[in-house]
């Protein structure tokens, strides 16, 4: 198992359980995550509902694909805490999610698709995407870099720029970093993030990761907008698509002069494909 197979196995982004939902995508060409729980911060609860897909229809040219996924909420991932600054009820995070359809073209070669469709909400919302990607295993190591421009004809126009390097220790146990940019026209900022995580597996069930993030956003300079570390223990409750997750984080904002606020995330991944409902 090279290194980036590692990775895909171990690890873990913001909450995404064990990365299985990136594994399966490269093995089938559908899967569906759906993850719910509550969140307890120092003075209440909150409840939130995620909803993630991808499903590749069939009938389409090698590189022409018809491809019908979720949306984030975000144009920015770099500017979001996690579920510690959850506001919604569960409900409330339920109707958020959204899904689009769209055409993409793809040259594996040099690690470019292009999309083009709607994002399905009210009213719909037409885009275009342009990524590329790049990366590269060598013995241990790997680094990564992925480039995005995107045009929303709701949320303006936008560019996205990230680079990463991971470093696996033994078969068990990598850390890493990665940097993400943002920058959104509508809105007139820049929004940076950078990740500092090492990862752990126990065992096959069971597998932590403890990360320090630093976050920032500006007009013209980048000025600190939080800094956040956490614990995140996820346990396969049920084969390989029934997950139990436990995150404790701890928060701290620059506008609260960066009083530390605890919460406890507790959530239930369930994941449908063809690689887990055998």
């Amino acid at each position: 198992m090279n290194l980036s197979q590692k990775r895909l196995v171990i690890g873990l982004r913001i909450w995404t359980p064990f990365c299985l939902v990136v594994r399966a995508s490269q093995q089938s060409d559908s899967n569906v995550q759906i993850r719910f729980g509550s969140v307890f911060n120092e003075d209440k609860s909150t409840g939130f509902f995620d909803f993630r897909t991808r499903l590749k229809l069939p009938n389409t040219q090698d590189r022409l694909r018809l491809i019908v996924e979720s949306e984030p909420d975000s144009l920015a991932p770099e500017s979001l805490r996690g579920e510690s600054s959850q506001q919604n009820t569960l409900i409330d995070s339920a109707l958020k999610s959204s899904v689009s359809a769209a055409v993409r073209y793809i040259e594996d070669d040099i690690g470019l698709d292009v999309d083009a469709g709607i994002r399905v909400d009210f009213p719909l919302d037409p885009f275009l995407r342009l990524r590329l990607k790049q990366g590269e295993v060598v013995d241990q190591w790997e680094w990564w870099q992925k480039q995005e421009a995107f045009a929303y004809y709701s949320k303006g126009i936008g560019a996205r720029y990230g680079i990463g390097l991971g470093y696996v220790v033994t078969p068990t146990l990598d850390l890493g970093t990665d940097f993400g940019i943002t920058w959104l026209d509508k809105e007139g900022l820049f929004y940076a993030r950078e990740n500092f995580f090492v990862q752990h597996q126990l065992d096959d069930s069971n597998r932590l990761r403890y990360q320090v993030s630093f976050l920032q956003s500006g007009e013209h300079e980048l000025e600190p907008d939080s800094v956040l570390y956490n614990l995140q223990y996820e346990r396969l409750l049920y084969k390989d698509w029934l997950i139990g997750q436990v995150i404790p984080q701890i928060t701290h904002e620059a506008d609260e002069d960066y009083e530390g606020k605890l919460s406890l995330t507790l959530s239930l991944a369930i994941l449908l494909g063809p690689k887990y409902l055998h």
